[in-house]
């Protein structure tokens, strides 16, 4: 009787243990299907991104080497051209003029807190280098490109896309790229790079003449001037000219891909327009973060 019972007891361990093995091979199976699901979409999300990196690079790519081509520059593209330049570059000018001279004297206002019984003129050069020269004004004149032009160029492109503007063009022999997307590029690079230099000049000055107006000790206009001058040095000029420029091709580039790459109901629109602003957005900081740490670091 023992026996038996003992071998009862033998066969229900035996089975409870094969139970638990068969469980945990289950849980184990379920764990790797949701381990593979998940890498699935990671490749899937990093596969895509690539894509639109390598569509990107290729409309920039495209965008540089056309410019230095003259047989480009046709009628029809040169009137592409204008017209962006109008819209992203000309029309922004005020907005800018403000920004600028807003800098300036919050940048005056914060210094004199610090350094009240100090002659600035020595040492708001510097400051005014570091702050707006290298980061604040073509992050700022970025920003103000994107919001203004950055989501109206990828909503109007959507537009031709949706009415099918653009596959009348292909029909007539227009190519969509050189006709549609090269022109908005190359002219919000030129916008971004002219309005930096227009919101640092304005920048510049509101310094002197609002820190003369409110007796902050800012010197003579020659020894501020001079600060400033020695204070900029090579990499500060490649580093304003580099933050000008890359970002903004950067931004041409996805707003058209964004506009073009569109849906076929106009319900896409804003979508695309959305898109394209945030992730213009993403690409600035993200290029300008790389190009600081690139000449600075």
């Amino acid at each position: 009787m023992d026996n038996k019972n003992g071998h009862v007891s033998a066969t229900g361990t035996y089975a409870d243990s094969m139970n638990a093995d068969q469980d945990l091979i289950r849980r184990l199976g379920h764990g790797l299907g949701l381990a593979l699901g998940l890498f699935a979409i990671v490749g899937e999300i990093a596969r895509e991104q690539a894509g639109k990196l390598i569509q990107m690079m290729a409309i920039v790519s495209a965008a540089l080497i056309a410019a230095v081509r003259p047989s480009y520059w046709r009628r029809t593209i040169r009137n592409a051209f204008a017209r962006a330049v109008l819209s992203s570059g000309v029309e922004a000018i005020g907005i800018v003029c403000f920004l600028g001279i807003a800098l300036g004297v919050l940048l005056v206002v914060q210094y004199q807190v610090w350094l009240a019984s100090f002659v600035q003129s020595l040492f708001l050069g510097p400051v005014f280098v570091a702050v707006i020269l290298r980061e604040l004004a073509p992050l700022l004149v970025n920003l103000v490109v994107i919001a203004r032009s950055g989501g109206t160029m990828a909503a109007e492109l959507a537009l031709t896309h949706v009415s099918g503007e653009d596959r009348v063009a292909e029909g007539q022999g227009l190519d969509p790229l050189a006709f549609y997307v090269i022109p908005r590029v190359l002219a919000l690079t030129l916008s971004v790079l002219c309005l930096t230099l227009i919101c640092t000049a304005c920048s510049f000055l509101s310094v002197y003449f609002f820190g003369a107006w409110i007796d902050a000790k800012t010197g003579f206009l020659s020894d501020y001037t001079q600060a400033t001058l020695n204070a900029i040095s090579t990499v500060d000029v490649v580093n304003l000219l580099v933050k000008s420029t890359a970002p903004a091709l950067l931004t041409g580039s996805i707003c058209c891909a964004e506009g073009l790459g569109a849906g076929d109901t106009t319900a896409e629109v804003p979508r695309a327009s959305r898109i394209a602003v945030q992730r213009s957005v993403i690409a600035l900081f993200s290029a300008n973060a790389m190009v600081s740490l690139a000449t600075y670091s």
